[in-house]
């Protein structure tokens, strides 16, 4: 309800900044979640290496740990993600 779009982008740009400071200052959190209300939910998980076999090669290599985070819709956003076919 405000007055113009670019107060409402600003409100909106500041709070993805501090969604993404937040998730930025708990990378090193295995597990870290943080919950939106009914929006969704980010998560941090971190994937240790695997090791992988080269073909041309012949090698055998382990690959670099990774660190994804994730997310995951909830409520109603959650609902409309469905899609249902006949």
């Amino acid at each position: 309800m405000l007055p113009t779009k670019k107060q409402a982008a600003q409100i909106v740009d500041v709070v993805v900044d501090s969604l993404e400071a937040t998730l930025l200052n708990n990378l090193t959190v295995d597990g870290f979640t943080l919950k939106l209300g009914s929006f969704g939910k980010f998560s941090v998980r971190h994937k240790a290496g695997i090791r992988r076999r080269i073909p041309f090669t012949g090698e055998t290599i382990l690959t670099k740990d990774k660190r994804k985070i994730r997310f995951l819709s909830l409520g109603e956003l959650r609902q409309c993600e469905k899609v249902y076919r006949d």
